[in-house]
């Protein structure tokens, strides 16, 4: 398999770069649903292929800027990064770091770094208690806000009960800047979409602490809404749950409730897009 898809148009168009999230792969439908709506797309898998690391250990921005060089070397415009997950806190840090980057979009995302995900160590309990880092610049590991493993967490692991990883990742820590990323940095608007109930992790915090003091950020939360919001509406969810490395995850909200927002959070999605990297209609 190869690490990206790459979807033209045949004429000159603005480009996005779509990243997914822990799960690692490609998102390919995804990518051909913004290829269909006029873009140069441009999806990238960072992790979890043969050709790539197993896991979200000490992945090097470097990769993701050489990404940008593709797609902006075929665009018109403004490059757009739309992220679900921990793809969102990847496509935030692109854009603090690459100036062609001028319209951000952050999917259940967070706004803090964060600590890598070594599927390497073994089951859940074992990746939890493994410090990784997620990234890296210039080769050196970039500083990360470690997992905080709660007893409840422990207690749902060894009951076989569905777990909600939130309970996994520590409240927003005094000395917050240590571990924001400067979205204030980054040459455009910043779109963070979250859903209140997300058991995944704290998205609405993590993006809060990033938001907070930087003018060019819109934090958006749908009330009841669990973690998966990312991607275009396909068939309706039926139940909140997702597999992990041998446990299911409990992901929040309601399958109602989840189903809509993630239709509104994709049509949110596109009109941030068209406005913000000069696509004309």
């Amino acid at each position: 398999m190869t690490e990206s898809l790459l979807l033209t148009q045949p004429v000159s168009a603005p480009g996005v770069l779509l990243l997914g999230g822990a799960e690692g792969g490609l998102h390919e439908r995804d990518a051909r649903a913004l290829h269909a709506e006029g873009y140069n797309v441009l999806a990238l898998a960072y992790f979890g292929l043969p050709s790539l690391p197993p896991g979200l250990v000490e992945i090097p921005l470097e990769y993701f800027f050489a990404a940008v060089d593709k797609i902006a070397s075929l665009s018109t415009g403004r490059i757009g990064v739309v992220g679900g997950s921990r793809g969102g806190e990847a496509a935030l840090l692109i854009g603090a770091h690459d100036r062609r980057v001028g319209a951000v979009v952050s999917v259940a995302g967070g706004g803090l770094l964060t600590q890598g995900v070594d599927y390497r160590a073994g089951g859940l309990l074992d990746i939890l208690d493994t410090p990784a880092a997620s990234w890296t610049l210039r080769r050196k590991p970039l500083d990360y806000l470690p997992y905080q493993v709660r007893d409840e967490l422990r207690e749902q692991v060894a009951q076989g009960e569905p777990v909600r990883l939130r309970l996994a990742f520590p409240d927003v820590p005094a000395d917050v800047a240590r571990y924001r990323i400067p979205v204030e940095r980054i040459d455009g608007p910043v779109l963070m979409l979250c859903g209140s109930d997300d058991q995944n992790w704290p998205s609405v915090a993590y993006s809060q602490a990033a938001a907070d003091g930087a003018d060019n950020v819109e934090l958006r939360i749908y009330e009841g809404a669990g973690h998966p919001l990312n991607g275009p509406p396909g068939q309706p969810y039926t139940d909140t749950l997702s597999p992990g490395p041998g446990v299911l995850f409990e992901m929040g909200g309601t399958p109602e409730v989840n189903t809509k927002a993630r239709a509104a959070a994709w049509s949110a999605t596109l009109e941030f897009l068209q406005e913000n990297t000069g696509i004309t209609r």
